[in-house]
């Protein structure tokens, strides 16, 4: 640790003392630590022997066993304790245990490392301890039926006096700068009182305050004992003391208590939902030592009042998300029914003044103010609404202290001080206010706040204050401060209004009825995502294809065709919600192959549904992908015919693909060569069933499929040719779309890194000669002020937000550009890019770089 130097010691300098390493202990007990592994003695403090009644030529030595120290039976409940041990970190308790020389002693029992920490008290009699607990048991019998944190904390305060006996018990919470006040306090009734004084960060430096975290009890018997040292074996790092019932303290500390007239304290970590909430701290004025039991008793106190807390936190939040919920009720109760929503709440928006406590409620929506209360000048408004987003930009933004926050907050004083930003529509644009007015209100300080330093008996350090008179601060130009349940309240209102007005906006686009424009709002954006999914599966797959062996690639193409062939089906099912079409389905899945057999198709007009529409799809992309590699060996003279209809009993789809190979073609009956077992696809995942027939020219499989996933409108389907193109190398016409990248410039908006990355590699590969990929509109429009692409790829939805801004920025440059989206149709394109080209995700390469070339050259 680098020591500090004199005149340059700040608030951190505390911080960077090593306390959890003292490497001594307090004198009221001893410490040994043995090896894990062999149970060998490597530390021990100087006064083990005396505190263990061992006589100085017996021990302890270094290498002296466990069971030598402490006796065989008592070892083995040290080593049983040592696996109760919370997480092997957190001591566990022994209480009266009788070692080999005959004392009684309580021992607790952790781990540090790799090595086990015994710590060694005097037993009380077990008199004392059947009554402390039925004097714990009381204790929390009363603080259980309290049900109001307030309340709690000062019947916790004068329980924890009247149980173990301290002059003064606080509670401390700490405040988000980790300054504190003390809430509650009970005390000897001469005493001065600090109820309701604040005390600085730096009483309780950041190193101290993860040891609360860590270690939830730490006792100081007397701030003026002599620490005792810890004996080690050579060659040994410090000994991490962080759970030691023993550790020593800082000497700072102990000087903080010695100034304050203070000689033992006991401190109680009060952990909420996971975070350092705040302090029971106690303080006697001689010196005051608790046993272990007692220790015990008031860590189960304080952990009571940590889940007390944590469950009136609870039922204050669901008390007022159900008062939120009964306003929004309320507000939004008429406005699946209006025609001008944003019209609807500026004429509303006092109604939500009791939203959260507030002086004044202002909203900017639809580029229009409304009003009420108090509120800033018109010309403040205009400077806040047109200065938020670059704020607050889609989040909830607070300031209880304008003056200092905003460059003009100033401005607003003295009417308003405090302001809280709520956006309430999907893009940065729309947002609600809530203002407060000055609270000017003074703050009583335990003590100078500002700390000073002089060079103190322990050398160039923070010497602590020696003064504690209360100090006052008066404080200006602020507000009441945001809490915890105006910002939860705040999410709630937004959540609300966010999904209002984007229902608003989907009626307007749309013109249906509000369930339809919601079912097609969360089946759109739930294609999204899974398209999205599925374009980050093809992005892996060429990632990681590091080498070049032919084997390898014609299993990456075999994955990227069942994926393409998974996507299809999804689009297909997300335009209907009464099922797929067998005909289509066919004709999509023959139409994604790169091949040219003739398939024919009859049968009824059958619509598949449910998961059978994905299990098919894929059944029928492998079916005609193995037709597509057995046609090439027949030099492209096979056709095909699929047919259908139901089994006798009604009860199956019968599907019947048959294909014809030229006579002498040799087949085998062997199952189909596919590395994908459609049998047993089908079968796990439909109950279905999988059948082949072979003979010298035909090979036919038959698929049945159960009929619960199976619609059948009236009427029947005619034959009709299907072609599926085998695979070949590129015709003339492809060669030409990817000629037209050669050399451009490229602009490649897409916030997945992964599938940018393998965009990057296409179009380099295709010949373009710069590639500029960007995952945010700020990102771009930075490269678009210093360049000028020949044409630009932009995914819709970036992250947060969309390219709609990029887009306009491309268009005033007469840069071509074309879409990419997850979504199945154009409702997410404004109106204003209604004639810009769009292509589907996961992105089909071919079909991006030919879109890409086609806006080149119709550029040129």
């Amino acid at each position: 640790m680098k020591p500090v130097e004199f005149g340059r010691a700040d608030l951190t300098s505390c911080d960077r003392e090593p306390i959890h390493v003292p490497a001594s202990i307090q004198p009221q007990g001893c410490l040994l630590t043995f090896s894990d592994n062999d149970h060998r003695l490597k530390r021990f403090s100087a006064n083990a022997a005396a505190c263990l009644a061992m006589p100085q030529n017996i021990g302890p030595f270094f290498g002296m066993t466990l069971a030598a120290c402490f006796g065989e039976s008592q070892t083995r409940e040290i080593l049983a304790a040592r696996k109760m041990a919370p997480g092997g970190r957190r001591p566990a308790f022994l209480f009266g245990l009788e070692l080999r020389t005959g004392v009684s002693k309580d021992v607790s029992v952790h781990m540090s490392g790799d090595e086990i920490v015994i710590e060694c008290e005097s037993a009380p009699l077990a008199a004392q301890t059947g009554h402390a607990i039925s004097r714990l048991r009381m204790m929390i019998d009363t603080l259980r039926d309290v049900m109001d944190i307030d309340r709690l904390v000062q019947t916790c305060a004068r329980h924890m006096r009247d149980a173990f006996g301290y002059d003064r018990v606080m509670v401390y919470r700490f405040d988000p700068d980790w300054s504190g006040k003390v809430v509650a306090e009970a005390k000897a009734p001469e005493l001065e009182s600090f109820l309701g004084q604040h005390f600085p960060s730096g009483d309780i430096p950041a190193q101290a305050r993860e040891l609360y975290h860590k270690s939830l009890l730490r006792l100081i018997g007397d701030a003026t004992y002599t620490p005792v040292p810890l004996e080690q074996a050579p060659g040994l790092a410090p000994l991490d003391m962080s759970f030691a019932q023993l550790r020593s303290v800082s000497p700072i500390h102990c000087e903080y208590l010695t100034n304050m007239g203070v000689r033992a304290s006991m401190s109680i970590s009060l952990i909420v939902d996971g975070q350092l909430w705040g302090l029971i701290a106690f303080h006697h004025y001689t010196p005051r030592m608790l046993r272990l039991d007692e220790r015990a008793q008031a860590k189960i106190a304080g952990e009571f009042v940590s889940l007390k807390i944590v469950a009136l936190l609870r039922s204050n939040r669901l008390r007022l998300t159900q008062q939120t919920h009964r306003l929004l009720d309320s507000f939004l109760r008429d406005t699946s029914s209006v025609d001008d929503f944003p019209a609807y709440v500026r004429g509303r928006i006092r109604d939500l003044a009791d939203l959260a406590p507030c002086d004044g409620i202002g909203v900017w929506i639809g580029g229009a103010w409304a009003g009420y209360g108090l509120v800033p000048a018109d010309d403040i408004i205009m400077r806040l609404v047109t200065n938020i987003t670059a704020q607050a930009e889609s989040r909830i933004w607070d300031s209880a202290h304008v003056a200092g926050d905003l460059p003009f907050g100033a401005a607003m004083l003295p009417d308003v001080a405090g302001v809280m930003v709520i956006p309430i529509s999907p893009q940065p644009a729309d947002y609600l206010f809530l203002f407060r007015r000055e609270v000017i209100h003074t703050l009583h300080w335990g003590g100078d706040p500002n700390k000073t330093y002089t060079h103190g008996p322990h050398g160039s350090r923070l010497t602590p204050r020696k003064s504690f008179e209360i100090w006052k601060e008066q404080v200006r130009e602020h507000s009441a401060v945001w809490t915890e349940d105006d910002m939860e309240a705040a999410r709630l209102l937004r959540s609300a209004l966010i999904e209002v007005t984007g229902n608003y906006h989907l009626q307007q686009l749309q013109e249906r009825a509000e369930a339809d424009a919601q079912r097609i709002l969360l089946n759109e954006e739930l294609s999204h995502r899974v398209k999205n999914i599925l374009a980050v599966v093809q992005s892996l797959m060429r990632a990681s294809d590091t080498d070049n062996e032919q084997e390898n690639s014609a299993a990456f193409e075999r994955m990227r065709g069942r994926i393409s062939a998974l996507s299809l089906a999804h689009d297909e099912a997300s335009r209907h919600n009464k099922g797929v079409s067998l005909h289509k389905l066919v004709e999509i899945q023959a139409g994604a192959c790169n091949g040219n057999i003739p398939i024919t198709v009859s049968g009824p007009e059958i619509r598949l549904t449910g998961r059978a529409i994905s299990v098919i799809a894929l059944t029928f992309h492998e079916i005609i992908r193995d037709m597509a590699r057995r046609s090439a060996l027949s030099e492209g003279r096979d056709t095909s015919d699929v047919s259908w209809g139901y089994s006798p009993d009604g009860k199956n789809l019968i599907i019947s693909w048959r294909e014809n190979i030229p006579f002498g073609t040799e087949t085998s009956d062997a199952p189909l060569p596919s590395a994908l077992p459609v049998e047993r696809l089908l079968q796990h995942e439909l109950a279905g069933r999988v059948t082949r027939e072979v003979s010298a020219t035909t090979l036919k499989t038959l698929l049945s499929v159960p009929s619960l996933f199976v619609s059948s409108p009236n009427g029947h389907g005619q034959g009709k040719p299907v072609t599926a193109l085998a695979a070949s190398a590129p015709d003339d016409r492809e060669k030409q779309s990817a000629a037209g990248l050669q050399g451009a410039t490229i602009l490649v908006a897409e916030d997945q890194i992964l599938i940018a990355m393998e965009i990057e590699d296409v179009l380099l590969d295709q010949g373009a000669g710069d590639v500029f990929v960007c995952g945010s509109c700020r990102e771009a429009s930075g490269y678009l002020l210093a360049h000028c692409p020949d044409v630009a790829l932009l995914d819709v939805s970036l992250g947060d937000e969309t390219s709609f801004e990029i887009a306009r920025m491309l268009r005033e440059r007469h840069v071509p550009f074309l879409f990419a989206t997850g979504y199945t149709d154009r409702s997410v394109i404004p109106e204003a890019f209604e004639d810009i080209p769009v292509i589907l995700k996961p992105y089909q390469m071919d079909r991006m770089t030919a879109a890409l070339s086609r806006l080149i050259r119709g550029s040129r």
